[in-house]
Parts: structure tokens; sequence; C-alpha cells
């Protein structure tokens, strides 16, 4: 009996002291975990639930980069998750009925075991949570899960998971802004140097840290692996479907300014010209001294009543420096090693046009997404627009468009920004189609679609699992620990994972049959999306944007057009009557970039007529008839055609003006709404 007391009472010290951690800034004690969802074994680990990484940002810290976290005395309990960052609960929880939400939420968990708590050795992984920057948290994460798939079954990955600031708390800015921006961004930074310092306290090694993330997550590990600041923070990284941004230098400047002016903190007159700082100042001074949710309900119904929008990183001159495209080429990135790859089903937004039975209308929606790519992106738009619309117009290519854009050639880019002697990347395609009702979202939409696979690694979305899924996550969960061990995803010794190279493109296709077995390693990964656009042409980054925009999706351009079809808002966030104001803005402005375009063309003849240059050739009924040089001895033919050329120029220019003042007029409507 005294032998049975002793052993319960050194189990239970021993429990106590493995829960307890000393940190820099005072000693949490976290909880044992025990993972037993899985028929194929239960898993144990330590769980650490809400550790403070920087000191809270309210109040005149919200809208500011994160400080260092405030010391404390005591023990801090560290068993529960904290409240996600402001944001619409219901679809940060996804639960339809939300979850504690607060601005007082930057907050870090890990999830370590005895194993790394008595080696110090241990790989780390820092997951990043997605949800368009606008929604979602690290309290989602299943913590069973995250014990069952990386932490045990002898894997002894440190997983650390963390809150960012998001919507305009996080990635607002304002016209003419020079301070604190991308604040969402240095919080991610903050909670990598904290993993840096804290985790060897865990179990962890700090020079084997693998970022993760998937959707939004991922294109936010791509845009902070690409900037300056995160040289020699990681070792490696994973993008699970991430997009690549089509960042500007003010993007979410309108979605800040609407919500300023909804906030009753900036004057409607003010529009979205350039501020000076002193009403800048002015401004953000009155939104710190209101409530936090008093912010989050004008961002809220700014986003769901205006046309205006909160949707990626802007490019602030200090953390992001430059279009994403231009980073990715200049050479400039610190490359580290990478596990990149993408769905085969994705989003496939445009699928809308496969879906209609004549091929009249079929060939016009076409051209109709190719010309607003063009037109708004790159510098010969007509010659895009005629080379989208042959290549994407055979059979039912036109659904792959805007996944070959954002995911395929995106991944490609950051694939061969990685690729060089020093650094190892793998790529990989996910095209197991028979998941059914373990993936609970998406029904309807073509498998495996975008966040499928997340079912088998995190959790997220996940539905009924059978026996056959438990064994999936189990093989596919472990190429994701693998990777962040070794540095190589492969399943197994007789099936290797080639490493990616820019000039074969290798990738490892994943798809399970009835015995769980993948065919493997291929080449060419996604030819299709680079046949198009590596040859695409030269994009102008000159952020000319419809009225109430400031930055460029497939996903806002597309919404619009699927919601006037069906009769129904079809996209997030907004009405079906904000999407049709946006449609009938978004179209408007294509007719006033293609007059744009005609004007611009028609002053470049202009100019070389002007000047004498070139041959100049008209047409008599259908035949072409040649006239002399614009030199001696042509000059009335050259003072007709310039007559007829000012005449020309002059009506373009008017009806540009026009145009212009037309767009400017209907953008003004958002700001009615404010009053």
């Amino acid at each position: 009996m005294v032998l049975l007391f002793l052993f319960l009472l050194s189990t239970l010290l021993h429990i106590s002291i493995s829960t307890r951690v000393q940190l820099s800034t005072g000693t949490i004690e976290g909880k044992i975990l025990t993972s037993t969802y899985s028929p194929l074994g239960n898993h144990t680990g330590i769980g650490f639930l809400g550790i403070p990484f920087v000191e809270p940002p309210a109040g005149n810290l919200r809208f500011r980069k994160p400080r260092p976290p405030i010391p404390w005395d005591g023990i801090l309990e560290t068993k529960e998750y904290k409240p996600a960052c402001m944001s619409d609960a219901k679809k940060t929880y996804k639960n339809g009925v939300g979850g504690p939400i607060s601005e007082d939420c930057l907050y870090a968990n890990v999830f370590t075991n005895q194993y790394c708590m008595k080696r110090k050795n241990c790989s780390v992984m820092i997951v990043v949570h997605g949800g368009r920057i606008l929604t979602e948290s690290a309290s989602a994460f299943n913590p069973e899960i995250l014990v069952n798939n990386f932490v045990g079954q002898g894997r002894n990955i440190v997983v650390v998971t963390f809150n960012y600031r998001l919507g305009t708390f996080g990635f607002g800015v304002l016209n003419g802004e020079k301070g604190d921006s991308n604040v969402g961004m240095f919080d991610m930074l903050e909670a990598v140097k904290w993993t840096r310092k804290e985790v060897h306290n865990f179990g962890g090694n700090k020079d084997k840290l693998t970022m993760v993330g998937h959707s939004a997550g991922g294109s936010l590990v791509g845009a902070f692996t690409s900037s300056p600041l995160s040289k020699g923070m990681l070792n490696q990284q994973i993008i699970m479907s991430g997009a690549l941004y089509q960042m500007g230098k003010l993007a979410n400047f309108k979605g800040m300014t609407a919500m300023a002016q909804k906030a009753g903190c900036l004057p409607e007159v003010f529009g979205f010209r350039k501020l000076s700082q002193v009403r800048i100042d002015k401004t953000y001074s009155c939104l710190r001294n209101i409530s936090a949710q008093e912010v989050l309900d004008a961002q809220l119904w700014v986003l769901q009543n205006t046309t205006y929008y909160i949707s990626v990183p802007h490019i602030d001159g200090e953390f992001l420096l430059n279009y994403s495209d231009e980073i990715l080429a200049s050479g400039t990135i610190h490359p580290i090693n990478s596990m990149i790859g993408t769905t085969t089903a994705e989003l496939r937004d445009p699928i809308y046009i496969n879906d209609l039975k004549n091929a009249d209308k079929k060939e016009e929606l076409l051209k109709n997404l190719c010309e607003h790519i063009g037109y708004e992106l790159y510098t010969e738009p007509e010659e895009f627009s005629r080379k989208c619309q042959k290549f994407y117009g055979n059979g039912d290519d036109a659904q792959f468009l805007a996944d070959d854009m954002e995911f395929y050639d995106g991944s490609i880019k950051v694939a061969n920004a990685h690729a060089s002697k020093n650094t190892k990347v793998f790529m990989y395609s996910y095209d197991y189609k028979d998941a059914g009702p373990a993936f609970k979202k998406y029904a309807q939409a073509p498998p495996p679609h975008h966040s499928e696979d997340l079912i088998y690694v995190f959790g997220t979305s996940r539905g009924n699992f059978t026996e056959k899924d438990y064994v999936i996550e189990q093989i596919y969960s472990g190429m994701f620990a693998d990777f962040v061990n070794f540095g190589n995803p492969s399943p197994s010794k007789e099936q290797k994972w080639k490493e990616y190279s820019p000039e074969k493109r290798e990738y490892f296709l994943i798809d399970f049959d009835k015995n769980f077995t993948m065919p493997g390693t291929r080449d060419g990964y996604y030819s299709r999306a680079l046949e198009f656009w590596s040859t695409a042409g030269t994009k102008s980054f000159s952020e000319h944007y419809s009225p109430s925009l400031d930055s460029f999706t497939t996903g806002i351009l597309i919404d619009p057009i699927v919601s006037h079809m069906k009769g129904v808002a079809t996209g997030p966030d907004k009405t079906f009557e904000q999407f049709e104001k946006m449609l009938l803005e978004r179209e408007m402005f294509l007719k006033t970039l293609k007059s744009e375009r005609k004007l611009e063309l028609l002053k470049e003849k202009w100019r070389k007529i002007r000047n004498g240059g070139g041959r100049i050739v008209e047409r008599a009924g259908n035949a072409p008839m040649e006239m002399r040089d614009g030199k001696k001895g042509s000059r009335g033919g050259v003072s007709l055609l310039l007559i007829i050329f000012g005449g020309t120029l002059l009506g373009g220019i008017l009806y540009v003006t026009i145009s212009h003042f037309c767009l400017h007029h209907k953008s003004r409507e958002g700001y009615q709404l404010l009053k």
C-alpha cells in the first residue's frame, strides 16, 4: 500500500513538473493532452494554450506594431485557448454560433511531449492559420489532431500556433500613411522571434524551424519568407494551396478609409484622397479612443454594405518591399527548403463559363474575363486578351484560368525562387477524389477542392471519417512530418520523392488506391499553367483599379458575375445588391480602360506623324493605298491626317474624361451610404 502511494505521488509529481515551464517572462503551467479519436492508436502530449508573446495591442497600441510581452509574477495557467482576434465570430469559428473574440488576442499555443522536453532537440513547426486575413484563428485548431499527427506517433514535433491581427486591425492603411502598417505581418514576425527565443523550454530546437500555412495562411508564409526581415528566422517553409498575392502599395486603404468614416473618425468630405499626417494622426487618435467592437462593427458594415474590401497585405516599404512577381524574379530573397503544393481542383471559380450551354455566351464571358485581367494588369492588354481567349477557349479549359494564374503559376514562381544549390524544394499535387463525407465543405464542388486535403493534416472541415480516412491521415500527415523532421517528405524508402528543379518541375502526385499506394513522382508540374502564364506578357503594376478597389484578386472579379447570373450573393461578405453595384462599376471601368488604351495608341500615332516617322498607309475601298513618307512633298496629305487624328484625339480625350466623371460619380454612392 505504501509502495502504491509512493508510486502515485511520484507520478503526480512527474506530471506537475512536466506541465510547468519557465520562460524569460515568467512561469506557465499547461496540461496533459491525450488524443483518442483515431482507431490506429492513442497519443499523449502536453499543451500550453494562451501564452502571451507580445503586449496586448489594445487602446493606444491599436494599429501599432507589436511590443514585447509584459513579464508576470507567479504561475500563469495556460490550459485554455484565448479568444480569436476581432473578426466575424461565426465565420472564424465555422460553427454557426461563433465564439469568443477580443482585441487582446495575440497569444501562442505550444504542443509538445515528454520526449521533446527531455531531449531539447525536437523539430519545430509554426502554423499560420488562413481565413482571407479577415477571419479564423489558432484557437480553431483541434489540439487532439495536432497531438495525433505531429506530436505523437514517434514524430516528436513541437507545434506552435498563434494569432495575428485581422482585417483593418492588422492590415488597414490610410492614404498617405507613413507610420505603422501591415501590423498583422509584424505580429507574425514577433511570433517567430518569440518561438526562437523560448522554444527550447518546450524541447524544441530554434535551428529546426518550419513555418506552414494553408490558403491565405500559405500566401502569408510566402509573403513572409520573401521579406528581408525574415532572413535567418526560418529553416523551411510549407505552402499549401497558397495563391500568389497581387499586392499593391495602397491595398486596403479604401476599406480602411470607409471604416474610419463609418466609425465617425474621418469626415466623408476627404473621400479617398491622400491625407496629411496631421489628419492621419487625428483619425487614428479617434479610432483608438472608441471600443474595439465599434471598430469591428464599422468594418463589418463596410464589408457587407459597400463595395470596398480588405483583401491582401500591402507594399509598405519595410516588411514587403515590392510586387510579388518582381520580388520572386529579382533573385533577392533568401531561399530556404520548401514544400509547396496544391489540389487539382482548388477553386475553379470560372466554372460558371463551362456551365453555360450557349457557345456564344461562353465565348462572350471568357472574353470579358480575359479583358479584365489584361486591361487591369498588363501593358499590352489587347495581345493578352487575344492569347487568353485562344488558350482557354478550348473545351472546358476556361474553368482553370483563375487557378492557373493564382495557384499553379504562382507556386511555380515561388518554387523557382527558392530552388538553389543550397536548398531543396519539393512540389506536390493532391488528386485524391474519394474523401466523400469525410470532407464536409463544398459538397457540390469538383474534388479535390481547395482545403479538401487539410482534413488529413490539421482537421479543418473534417466530416465523418471511416477506417480508410484514418489510414490516409496517418500517411499524408506523415509526409509533412517527415519534411519538418528530415527535410524530405518521401513516404517510404521504396517510393522516393524527387527534388524539384526549374527545368523538369518534378512533383509528387498524391492519390490513394485501395491499397493506399500513390502514383509518385512526375515531371512537368502544371505545364498548362506555365505554358500560358510564362508568356502572357509584361505586367504594368500601374495599380489602376475601378473606383471601389485598390488591389486585384480573381475572386473579387468573379464573385459579382456569378452572383448576377444566379440572382443571389454567392461570394463572401457582400450582399447581392453590392455585388450588382460592383459588376456595373467594373464593366463601366473596363470600357474606360479600353478608351484610355485607344487614346494612348492614338497619341502614339500622333507623335509619329508629327515627327515625320514611319510610312502612313490608308485604304481606298478594300485596296490598300500607300502614301508617301511624312516628309517633303507630302504636307497636304499629312496636314489632312493631322486634322483627322487631332479631331479623333480630342474626341477620345472628351470621352475618357466623361467616363472618369461617371465612374467617380458612381463611387460617390459608396460615400453616401456612410452618412
